[in-house]
């Protein structure tokens, strides 16, 4: 019998043939997982320092550089770099350079402008002996004066006061040497005198020109406190950190008495041993914690018996010493800045704008 294959029977075969196909075909690879983001480092800030470098043949040059390495020589004055101080006015535009003097040499002083580099001779007051210079809120640069001599003081009753240009100061403490204390406000080519105040010098409880009012108000001084100057808090002595610092460090390469101290940075704390003494001092050792280990900042390459200033703006750490200083990221524990033959180093304070108000919260940083 002549059985003819149909339609469904080819189709069949089709279908069988493409399954058994299939069913040979390797089966698709599982996709790989994602690779994980790469986590980028964060960009080192960048910064601009201020310091002062000696000059050649003599003298001391007011410096600013910034993060790539460019400088620019701001003033120069024949004096000794250790005698000068320095302040800033509330725009950034100007500063003052006061030279201390010596046994033979009167205290001088210039006003500086930072574009031109000019400095232009700035005579002072001629009443008792400058202890500092400042910028106010407006930027008017003021000096504040101490004086202990020629000086009229009178008692009635159980009071005593100064007489000073007709005016009765009372002495409120007549113990530990008193004397007055004079504000002084540069306004043309002259000094105007804004504020005068009885107060005492040479005691503990003295309060020299920091007594005056107007010092409070000052944006910078030069004898004022780095506003980049970190608070060090005391370790108690025997304290668990304290231990643990003392048996990392068991000599410290000096014989000052004091105590450990600790400074907090954007990478955690900042171990530093703080001198005892009439005018206490940071100094090395230097210690920080790096993967559970307390190591010194790396390439330090400071004496053991310097003293030092640290000072902390975001997450930079600068260490500034005698003739040296250096820079870290306090995130990653890392250097990225070594300048030596420089002293007084500190990052440029920034600008700061004027308010409406006079009073000591009248300039505000940008």
């Amino acid at each position: 019998m002549d059985r003819r294959l149909g339609p469904a029977f080819f189709l069949g075969s089709v279908l069988l043939l493409g399954a058994c196909k299939k069913s040979q075909d390797p089966a698709p690879a599982a996709p790989s997982p994602a690779a994980p983001a790469e986590v980028k480092a964060e960009p080192v800030p960048g910064y601009t320092l201020s310091y002062l470098q000696e000059a050649k043949p003599s003298g001391c040059t007011w410096t600013r550089q910034d993060a790539s390495g460019a400088r620019k020589g701001l003033f120069t004055v024949d004096a000794a770099c250790e005698r000068l101080r320095l302040a800033w006015s509330p725009n950034g535009r100007q500063g003052t350079v006061v030279d201390r003097g010596s046994a033979g040499t009167k205290p001088r002083a210039w006003q500086v402008d930072f574009e031109s580099g000019q400095g232009t001779a700035l005579p002072l007051p001629e009443a008792g002996h400058t202890d500092a210079l400042g910028f106010d809120p407006t930027g008017h640069v003021v000096a504040l004066v101490s004086q202990v001599e020629e000086l009229v003081r009178r008692t009635e009753g159980a009071d005593e006061y100064f007489l000073f240009e007709g005016q009765r100061i009372p002495i409120t403490q007549p113990e530990g040497g008193p004397g007055l204390a004079h504000a002084f406000r540069r306004e043309g080519d002259g000094w105007k005198r804004i504020e005068t105040v009885a107060t005492v010098y040479e005691s503990d409880a003295a309060a020299g020109t920091d007594a005056l009012a107007t010092a409070a108000t000052l944006v910078s001084s030069t004898a004022g406190v780095d506003l980049d100057a970190p608070a060090a808090a005391e370790l108690p002595e025997g304290s668990q950190e304290a231990a643990r610092l003392d048996a990392v460090v068991p000599d410290k390469g000096h014989s000052q008495i004091g105590g450990w101290v600790s400074v907090e940075t954007h990478g955690g704390p900042l171990y530093a041993w703080k001198a005892a003494g009439e005018l206490p001092v940071l100094m090395p050792p230097l210690r920080w914690e790096v993967k559970d280990r307390l190591v010194e900042p790396e390439e330090l390459a400071l004496t053991s018996s310097q003293g030092m200033v640290l000072r902390v703006r975001g997450p930079l750490l600068l260490v500034a010493a005698d003739q040296a200083a250096r820079i870290y990221d306090t995130r990653t524990k890392r250097r990225i800045a070594t300048l030596d033959g420089v002293h007084d180093a500190r990052f440029w304070p920034r600008p700061r704008t004027v308010t409406a108000s006079a009073g000591p919260d009248a300039a505000t940083a940008q």
